[in-house]
């Protein structure tokens, strides 16, 4: 899903744009394959354009409001169709649609609407749409009758065949409705609407199929906006997350797009990696939307995701704390990753205890989750709180099955940090060291001649002799330099060289073996040349 697309680029295109929709056709092409929310607006939208024809445009939101049920609304469309061209036929045609549905005398309207265009194919056949949707059963006859006269009058005309292919799809015979909407489209190779119907049709039967049919019809009219929303569509659909990016970044550049697709365009380049690119245009859209449109809470959610992934994590502290205090829209919940997200900024930018309620969040969210746990273990370990670290990591470890050799080392690490902890009593302190050792020679075990876990055992053996210096971790010391010695790339490791040699040196030196003392001060300082007082030191020594 990798495509790139900037938002701010359409606010440059201007007028070059508007040469590249169809304007308010577009809105008719949404009714004719049954998006009726998305025909109304494009309408509306386009109503006052020069280059509208406004007794059709009225026509069709006839139509859409007869189809939602509001016959007022649509009686008032057809009205307004008539004022705007009394010689248009299609708004009569409309009038004796609500007729039909009262079932009253329809005669004279549609008398006035066939002598205002005389055997045209495509007026009957809407006239043959009236009576269906009227009663399919009872107008059979003049159904059957529109349809000849259509065919009669032009055999080649392919809106007949779409309707016939309709009726098959309302009895989900889908075969047979593929099979003519295939039909239509050879009698008019450019019917947008045989093509998206025959696509939405035969999808669920061959997806490769349904798409090859849409790209050659976008090949044929690359301006349409339901054309470049479908194959965007079903690219989505069949998961096939690139072409699906793509497509919708040529889709947005169409003014007849719809802000929602904006919403699931942000989606695909946060998906396909284009995080700058995603939160460009989530930022773009919660700053233009009205702060009560409900999508300024997803476009929110995705400024957090993508401060997230491009590591910028103050902004992302910023975005979550607005996204947190933005409403949740109706019938929508906080996820896991909201929480996930915001934790790891909050942790990143240095606010532990924020860090560890959202990590909280998420856990009563999916208590089973691993992740989840580590992270908050993690996050109170930032915290300085090891007892509440080391008992999530505890959890893990306690997973028989699913338990990791690093989870054991981490908490053994963390043991080790609450018998550090400043003011705990004696009886925690041995508790916590007892557990400590017990799971740095677990994973010992499982991890044989590693360096960080021999190294943790010699912290521990270091922790429980204090200030003692009786060589309790010299072994661990010994065992750690003598892994180190067959490591190749000796310098990547200077850092538990010089742990092993410091210890050393100070043993053998305040036991007042000067001698030893000074080689392995010199080994320390091969590993560390830049420190001048280590230097000085070992100079000193007689």
């Amino acid at each position: 899903m990798k495509r790139k697309f900037f938002f701010a680029s359409l606010m440059l295109m201007g007028a070059s744009l508007i040469a590249n929709a169809q304007g308010y056709k577009d809105g008719i092409e949404y009714y004719k394959v049954d998006k009726l929310d998305n025909a109304k607006e494009l309408l509306e939208r386009n109503l006052n354009s020069p280059q509208t024809n406004k007794a059709e445009a009225f026509y069709y939101l006839g139509q859409i409001a007869l189809h939602q049920g509001k016959v007022a609304e649509a009686a008032a469309n057809f009205e307004k169709g008539i004022a705007a061209d009394a010689m248009n036929p299609y708004n009569y045609v409309g009038q004796a649609a609500i007729a039909l549905k009262n079932g009253g005398d329809v005669k004279v309207l549609l008398e006035k609407a066939r002598k205002l265009l005389k055997k045209d194919s495509k007026l009957e056949m809407e006239i043959a749409r009236a009576y269906y949707d009227a009663n399919p059963t009872t107008y059979a006859k003049d159904i059957e009758k529109c349809i000849k006269n259509a065919r009669k009058w032009n055999a080649d005309d392919p809106d007949s065949y779409i309707f016939e292919a309709d009726t098959k799809a309302d009895k989900k015979d889908w075969g047979n409705a593929a099979g003519i909407y295939e039909l239509a489209f050879d009698k008019d190779p450019n019917n947008i609407e045989a093509y998206v119907k025959y696509a939405n049709t035969y999808f669920n039967v061959n997806p490769e199929m349904a798409i090859e049919r849409l790209e050659e019809l976008q090949a044929k009219v690359p301006n349409s906006a339901l054309v470049q929303r479908e194959l965007a569509e079903k690219y989505y659909a069949d998961n096939l997350g690139a072409k699906a990016a793509e497509q919708y970044g040529k889709y947005i550049k169409n003014p007849n797009h719809f802000a929602q697709d904006e919403v699931r365009y942000v989606q695909l380049l946060f998906f396909g990696e284009k995080y700058q690119e995603s939160l460009d245009l989530a930022t773009s859209l919660v700053n233009k939307l009205n702060p009560a449109d409900s999508k300024v809470f997803y476009m929110k959610r995705m400024q957090l995701y993508n401060l997230v992934q491009l590591q910028k994590w103050a902004e992302a502290v910023e975005a979550g704390r607005s996204f947190f205090a933005n409403a949740v829209p109706q019938g929508s919940n906080y996820e896991v990753r909201d929480y996930t997200d915001f934790g790891q900024a909050l942790q990143t930018a240095g606010f532990a205890e924020e860090a560890i309620d959202a990590y909280n969040k998420a856990i009563d969210l999916n208590p089973k989750n691993t992740d989840l746990i580590r992270n908050l273990g993690d996050t109170y370990a930032d915290a300085g709180n090891f007892v509440k670290a080391a008992e999530y990591y505890q959890r893990l470890v306690n997973d028989v099955e699913n338990r990791k050799s690093n989870d054991i080392f981490t908490l053994s690490n963390y043991y080790l940090g609450v018998a550090d902890t400043e003011g705990v009593d004696d009886a925690t302190k041995a508790d916590a060291l007892a557990k400590s050792q017990k799971y740095i020679d677990e994973v010992d075990k499982l991890v044989p001649d590693n360096v960080q876990i021999v190294n943790q055992k010699a912290k521990i053996a270091r922790f429980r002799e204090g200030d003692n210096n009786n060589g309790a971790a010299l072994a661990a010391y010994n065992e750690l330099l003598n892994i180190l010695d067959k490591k190749p790339n000796k310098e990547e490791y200077a850092r538990y060289f010089k742990y092993a040699y410091n210890y050393l040196a100070t043993y053998y030196f305040t036991k007042g073996d000067k001698a030893t003392a000074k080689t392995y001060y010199q080994k320390w300082l091969e590993y560390d040349p830049e420190n001048e007082s280590l230097r000085n030191y070992v100079n000193s020594l007689k």
